[in-house]
């Protein structure tokens, strides 16, 4: 077209979004994983303490959604599912700290959103 920079006339090829096997195992964890940590702060909670309060099962009921949600929008390839699922686990740490009284939880959580880190890190372009 006549008058226009040469740089908007030409359309950027689109980027090539592969997942790969190590990220969609990682993301079928994931889910598996914010389910699973609900039950085990719920189970280390009741030994602790006996019966758990219903905000508690809320929170966890929230959590685990959450966690779930996040994996799946990352899944589509969305940045705000890195996002949330960064933030829920900053939470997660703390409500599980504050629950279960072990360092541990920490860890149980940190480990899983390292390995994303690093499986999305050369695919950040990937994510709209």
């Amino acid at each position: 077209m006549k008058g226009e920079p040469q740089s908007m006339t030409k359309n950027k090829p689109p980027i090539k979004k592969q997942r790969g096997g190590w990220l969609t195992a990682c993301l079928v964890l994931m889910m598996i994983h914010g389910i699973f940590a609900a039950f085990l702060v719920l189970y280390l909670r009741e030994q602790n303490s006996g019966a758990s309060a219903v905000w508690v099962l809320l929170v966890l009921f929230a959590m685990a959604a959450a966690h779930i949600v996040a994996a799946l929008a990352i899944w589509e390839w969305k940045r705000w599912g890195l996002i949330v699922y960064a933030v829920v686990t900053v939470v997660s740490m703390g409500v599980g700290l504050l629950l279960t009284g072990t360092q541990l939880w920490v860890f149980h959580e940190a480990i899983p959103l390292a390995i994303l880190g690093y499986l999305v890190k050369d695919k950040q372009k990937s994510f709209e």
